[in-house]
């Protein structure tokens, strides 16, 4: 479920839970009960009100919880944001170091001081308090972008499973029929 829809299911029990027993309905049937002198009513009626008052404060607390699980799974730590900041700067800084030269290196590291500079504390705190969720905006399209890059490299479809079945038999047979290569096969497998 996202937390979009979780945050709305939750404002909607907490606005039931509001208008369910209002001070003025309750008041209403408390005055009505007390006019008719039936005194065992009105206790009953005062019972019943004090254990489903106690039933919504349990149930407001349930979802003041649940709202602070819903804030808290959205921002980052302090110790995520140190973490963050101090590993993954020096770490691009790194790549680019080894791996690239001359104006493509000074273009990467004009990015990667756009990086620090997104990536300092104080811009995720102050980011964080404005309602910007790095979770959400950099974290599930990372997670997506990696799992599109493990499905293309797996095999797509049941033909092309196939085909990787039959080059596996394939091989197999060229290796059963060179005793040399059996054997190594074997001695390699433990058999």
């Amino acid at each position: 479920m996202d937390t979009e829809r979780q945050t709305s299911e939750l404002a909607m029990r907490l606005a039931e839970l509001l208008a369910r027993n209002t001070a003025a309905s309750i008041n209403t049937k408390l005055e009505s009960y007390k006019q008719s002198k039936e005194h065992e009513k009105t206790i009953r009626y005062l019972e019943e009100t004090i254990n489903v008052l106690l039933a919504d404060k349990n149930e407001g607390i349930r979802i003041a919880k649940a709202y602070e699980h819903e804030l808290v799974s959205q921002q980052i730590s302090e110790e995520d944001i140190e973490y963050i900041t101090h590993t993954i700067v020096p770490l691009l800084e790194k790549l680019i170091e080894n791996n690239s030269e001359g104006a493509e290196r000074e273009k990467l590291q004009s990015y990667v001081a756009i990086i620090k500079a997104v990536l300092s504390k104080e811009t995720i705190t102050v980011m964080q308090l404005v309602g910007f969720n790095f979770k959400k905006a950099v974290g599930e399209p990372l997670t997506i972008l990696l799992q599109r890059l493990i499905l293309s490299k797996s095999p797509q479809n049941d033909a092309e499973l196939q085909k990787l079945r039959v080059e596996n038999s394939n091989l197999t047979l060229k290796t059963s029929l060179d005793p040399e290569a059996a054997g190594r096969f074997l001695k390699l497998t433990g058999q």
